[in-house]
Order: C-alpha cells, then sequence, then structure tokens
C-alpha cells in the first residue's frame, strides 16, 4: 500500500479486513499499563517481559523451553541451520508457496546455504510425496496455514500421517506457525496438539496476534541451546526488546480468544460469497479465519477501481490485488479480524456485490 492508499483507508467509515493500526502514542499507552510493563527490561533477550513471554509461550505450546527472536526469518534459518549442522545435511523439505520459498529472496539459500527440496503445487504437500524423496534430509517444514495458496490446512490426519513419517525416519519435523495461533482453531484443536506433532515450531506475534513484531521458536532445551549462536551469527539479538514482549503477550491475551470466533466469521462469509456471481471464493469453505476471493479484471485495473471506490463510497474491502491461478481473474484476500467486530455479515456482503457492480460498470 501506498501512503495515499494509507490515508484513504483511513479515511473509510468500512473496513472489511484489516484496521489502521492505532496512532504510537495510543499503543504505547496502552503497553505502559499491563501488567509485564512492570518488569525489569531484558538485556539482549534476557529476562524481563521476554523471558515472561517465553515462558507462557512454550507453556501454551507444550514444549520445554523456547527462544525469543525479533524477526521469523531469523528464527527460521537458525533453525534449520541447526538442524543441518546436527545432522550433517543441507536438505530440507519444503513447499514452494511457503514463506520460505517464496517470500525471503532465496535467504534459505543464500544465506543458510541449504538445498530446499519442494514438494507440492498448489495445495499442501503431502505424505505420499514425501515418500517419493530419495536423498537424506535435515527437516521437514511444514507451513501452517500455507498463505500463499489460500490459507490452507493440509487434513488433519495427514499431517499426523507426516508426523509420523518424519518420526520412523529420525527426521526433524518443523512448524512455520506464523499463524499457527489461527491454524488451531482452523483445526479446532489447541496449539499444544498441534506442535505435539513436530520437533520444533515458529510462531509469529504479530499477524494474528496484533503485536509489534517478534516471533519465537518452541522445542526441547537441548535443540533450543543450539540456536543461540545462530542468533547471534545472524544478528538476532536485539539490546533490548521489551516492547515488542509485552505487546506478544497482549495479544496472547486479549486476541487470540477471539481466534474461533473470527474462523467461524469468515466460514459464514464465504458461504454467502459462494453465492455471488462473478467471484470466486478459495477455498470455497475457509481452512482458517482467511481466505482468497478472485475477480474478474487485472491486478493493475482492479486496484484503481478499487481506490475510486474507496473514494466515492468510503469502504475499504481489500489490501492489494496479486496474480490468481486463473486467466482473467485477479486475486484478493479477506482475513476476519478484529475490523469485523464492528459489522454484521450482510453489511460486508452488501459492500462487495456493490464492488463488483462497481467494476462492471
Amino acid at each position: 500500500m501506498t501512503p495515499n492508499d494509507q490515508a484513504l483507508k483511513q479515511a473509510c467509515t468500512f473496513v472489511l479486513s484489516r484496521l489502521s493500526p492505532p496512532s504510537a502514542a495510543e499503543t504505547l499507552n496502552r503497553l505502559a499499563r499491563h501488567a509485564a510493563s512492570e518488569d525489569g527490561i531484558d538485556l539482549y533477550g534476557e529476562g524481563g517481559a521476554v523471558e515472561r513471554l517465553e515462558a507462557v509461550t512454550t507453556d501454551r505450546l507444550g514444549k520445554e523451553t523456547g527462544l525469543f527472536f525479533i524477526k521469523g526469518v531469523t528464527a527460521q534459518l537458525c533453525v534449520l541451520r541447526a538442524y543441518a549442522e546436527a545432522r550433517n545435511c543441507r536438505n530440507v523439505v519444503i513447499h514452494p508457496l511457503s514463506h520460505l520459498g517464496m517470500d525471503e529472496s532465496d535467504a534459505i539459500e543464500r544465506v543458510a546455504d541449504l538445498h530446499a527440496i519442494r514438494l507440492g503445487h498448489h495445495a499442501p504437500f503431502t505424505t505420499a510425496m514425501l515418500e517419493d524423496v530419495t536423498e537424506p534430509l535435515a527437516a521437514v517444514v511444514v507451513e501452517l496455514p500455507l498463505r500463499r495458496a489460500g490459507y490452507l490446512l493440509p487434513d488433519l490426519d495427514e499431517l499426523h500421517a507426516i508426523s509420523a513419517w518424519c518420526r520412523e525416519r529420525d527426521v526433524p519435523l518443523h512448524l512455520d506457525g506464523a499463524r499457527l495461533w489461527e491454524a488451531a482453531a482452523g483445526y479446532g484443536v489447541t496449539e499444544a496438539e498441534l506442535t505435539a506433532l513436530a520437533d520444533s515450531v515458529y510462531v509469529s506475534y504479530y499477524k494474528g496476534l496484533g503485536g509489534l513484531g517478534g516471533a519465537l521458536v518452541a522445542g526441547s532445551e537441548s535443540f533450543i541451546r543450539t540456536l543461540r549462536v545462530w542468533k547471534t551469527r545472524y544478528g538476532g539479538n536485539l539490546f533490548t526488546a521489551y516492547p515488542y514482549a509485552i505487546a506478544a503477550l497482549d495479544g496472547l491475551e486479549q486476541r487470540a480468544p477471539h481466534l474461533p470466533a473470527y474462523v467461524e466469521r469468515a466460514r459464514k462469509l464465504a458461504d454467502a460469497l459462494n453465492k455471488l456471481p462473478d467471484l470466486i471464493v478459495h477455498p470455497r469453505r475457509p481452512h482458517t479465519n482467511a481466505f482468497q476471493v478472485w475477480l474478474p479484471g487485472t491486478p493493475a485495473a482492479l486496484t484503481e477501481q478499487h481506490r475510486r471506490f474507496a473514494h466515492e463510497r468510503k469502504t475499504w474491502l481489500f489490501e492489494r490485488f496479486g496474480e490468481a491461478p486463473l486467466t482473467g481473474y485477479a486475486m484478493a484476500e479477506i482475513e476476519m479480524g478484529p475490523a469485523s467486530d464492528r459489522y454484521v455479515i450482510a453489511d460486508a456482503m452488501e459492500h462487495i456485490a456493490h464492488f463488483l457492480t462497481f467494476i462492471r460498470a
């Protein structure tokens, strides 16, 4: 989004998915009222709110311990390098549409010097695909959910099968859980039930939880100990990170409990949208609180039409338009979160239907 788009969105009286963030002053004042603001200040991640966050998160994930990182990219590079060193192997399985495969400028190969074995196409990979891998593996990575494919989750039985396949072969299974909180709500299980299937898990604090940033890797004490040196090597140690930790704790307390309701709202909205002509919902029944819609047109044309629509109707529906895997269509995302507390499904349907009429005119 351009600065002009951000200003246009703020001027809108209806926002479908993601509200504009509050001002820095509002955010800092809210965090100053949190109980963790009375903790000591951490130094390079030791003590204070960071230590409290690590304890709370690892308890919730059902793991022995965890390590805070300022950035998810750094966290997962450390995880995969540590597995590669321990197993004397550079091969890691990822999905080609995963964040590791699409959104990190090839860091997995160019920074971590690993060899990515890409499995799958437009859906999560399966155990049958793993069976076809003949090379030794340092780790298998499953992204939950697979955002670029439409926030898709593997079938829960299939995830159990992948976990069993890895354990039978003594191959570490790592969960890329940037949206693990949303994935658990989508499956209808606890986070600990999901993470019990894996050796390690990465979680993010700023997506569904609305934090300032930051991430955590959880696993066994022996494994997490091996990450500390890689955290230093990859420049992951801030002098202090307490604002991020307090915001993450606030998100776990205030946002996480609402995720099951947001998943249900996403499914109700998708069910209604499935009845509209000229619009394709993917997947037809959302796996989490977010999903894709495919609209007729090009990303560039729809972006300009959306700007005009927002200006005339004071309605903001989509953050961006990208390519859809269907000729003549472009893709946008819908995410049910705090914005959806301000309207009912019928309101959202009406606005989206008006936009479809607008782009046909």
